[in-house]
């Protein structure tokens, strides 16, 4: 058993600024919401998530002493927008924009959108990564995790997965130029045999950050690192959580109920 066919299911997002976030992704984005924390703010953990086509994308509240200044994220969310979209809204909310398209906002999440003629709405189109080593790296994505290799270049990969493609790039810094900071964001790929999986990817020489699956009321869980320290999350979700409002899409992305658990 390996991730090969896995999806993607949900990237979580660590921010203070849960308000401006949800301005930039429900009003300027347009991305749907299917599931509001009812206990804001006391619980901590995926208060609200968006329908991003491909994946869920979800908040987290975090403090704010998380986000140094002289720190970014290792990550870009690529999204695909539709035809005629402006930048314009992107930089109305106080988005940093580049000449090369990309946008950082004031806790260090990096964007980039790509008009498509089809679409209707901002999908997700990749998940863009700055890593330290690329042939270490394309390694483990490769022949650790068995995702396929689609294509690359002299300092970039690309790797399928179930839903969203993981693109590489090689780098020292984060994609603005600041240091990397990579413990503000989790990247979560759906596994039916969260147990099964777990053994077969230790046996493939992956070192998970805790023993053994965890289980709560979210269902099963354990974390990874790859060789830059990205974190990755393999998760099975539980009958409860499939009742809740990003239920159905976690059906639709995991492939129905027998495959989401």
């Amino acid at each position: 058993m390996s991730l090969r066919r896995a999806p993607l299911l949900y990237v979580f997002y660590e921010t203070s600024q849960i308000r401006s976030q949800r301005v930039l992704f429900e009003s300027v984005i347009g991305v749907p919401v299917i599931e509001v924390e009812p206990h804001l703010p006391h619980h901590r953990h995926g208060v609200f998530k968006y329908d991003a086509g491909g994946v869920v994308l979800s908040h987290n509240m975090s403090g704010p002493s998380r986000f140094r200044p002289e720190d970014s994220d290792a990550l870009v969310t690529v999204f695909g927008v539709p035809a005629g979209w402006s930048a314009e809204r992107v930089r109305s909310v106080g988005l940093a924009g580049r000449a090369d398209g990309l946008f950082t906002d004031a806790e260090g999440r990096h964007f980039r959108f790509v008009p498509h003629a089809r679409n209707t709405r901002a999908v997700v189109d990749e998940l863009r990564l700055t890593v330290d080593d690329l042939e270490a790296s394309i390694a483990f994505y490769r022949d650790v995790l068995d995702l396929e290799l689609v294509g690359r270049t002299g300092r970039a990969a690309r790797f399928a997965t179930g839903t969203v493609p993981i693109g590489l790039e090689e780098g020292p810094a984060a994609p603005d130029g600041r240091r990397p900071r990579r413990h503000s964001y989790l990247l979560v790929f759906h596994t039916a045999e969260i147990e099964a999986a777990r053994t077969a990817l230790i046996e493939r020489g992956l070192e998970f950050r805790q023993p053994r699956v965890g289980f709560s009321e979210i269902g099963g869980t354990i974390r990874f690192d790859d060789p830059s320290g990205q974190r990755f999350c393999l998760y099975v979700a539980s009958e409860e959580s499939l009742t809740w409002g990003s239920g159905p899409k976690v059906l639709e992305l995991a492939g129905g109920p027998a495959a989401a658990r």
